[in-house]
């Protein structure tokens, strides 16, 4: 992990930006409506769960939940929140998850594109963990940026809120990304690249982020991953044939371990 994205991670202020925090998006939903009619013996895995967005929405949907996070501080809050008899909580870091058990897991999450705050390495490497993580036909749910997103990221209109104090937060953001990281940005997106890491103004310009071509990501997932669907950000199952050409920010994956 690059050591400007530990590093916000590891701010204990980034608690009171998550705990807030409550809803399921369109595609989490609709995947957790999909497989809660299975779920109910299974033992699942959160990675990354931060301020315990999805937990309370898997969590009671399961026999045993274990989230994880980097975040000491993530992980004391949830388990104020959470924790219970079949929930807990650990400090994990998602590159070395060996010693939570190998073929463990029925379902891991890793939502709100965690994965895209590693190196092109670590990603590599926490796909290896989790696949050793899932026992066989397993699934693992995921977000990631797509890199077709890049020509309208940080478009200007979507700075604006009705509240002055965020408005005048974000219009200052805009500023300083603009300043700092849109040429870049604009010259990776003509490249056409299978991946890039880019300042995508994520958290005031603090993080680091991984874009990926879709078929680049289906492409990571072989062969310890099959079955592969994509869906959009509110819940849209995604054809093979339109992945390309779809320039949605966010895109979830879900799929099987072999």
């Amino acid at each position: 992990m690059k050591q400007l994205n530990a590093a916000t991670w590891l701010d204990p202020g980034m608690v009171a930006c998550y705990a807030g925090d409550t809803g399921l998006q369109g595609a989490e939903a609709r995947i957790l409506s999909e497989l809660r009619p299975r779920m109910g013996a299974w033992s699942m895995l959160d990675v990354g769960v931060g301020g315990g967005r999805t937990t309370r929405h898997f969590a009671p949907a399961v026999a045993d939940y274990v989230g994880v996070d980097i975040s000491p501080s993530m992980v004391e809050h949830c388990r104020r929140e959470f924790g219970s008899g079949h929930c807990r909580f650990e400090v994990t870091d998602v590159r070395e998850l060996s010693a939570l058990g190998k073929r463990r897991f029925d379902l891991v999450l890793f939502s709100y594109n965690g994965l895209d705050y590693l190196t092109h390495e670590d990603r590599l490497r926490a796909l290896e963990q989790i696949h050793e993580a899932c026992r066989p036909g397993g699934y693992f749910c995921f977000s990631t940026h797509n890199i077709e997103a890049l020509p309208h990221l940080m478009r200007l209109r979507a700075q604006y809120t009705r509240d002055p104090e965020w408005l005048w937060r974000n219009l200052g953001n805009w500023f300083r990304w603009r300043l700092r990281h849109a040429r870049h940005v604009a010259r990776v997106a003509a490249q056409r690249r299978e991946w890039a890491i880019v300042n995508d103004g994520a958290h005031e310009c603090r993080l680091e982020t991984y874009y990926v071509r879709p078929a680049a990501q289906l492409a990571q997932l072989e062969p310890a991953f099959g079955g592969t669907r994509v869906f959009s950000v509110d819940g849209q199952e995604l054809a093979r044939e339109d992945l390309e050409s779809t320039d949605g920010d966010w895109l979830y994956f879900l799929c099987q371990a072999r």
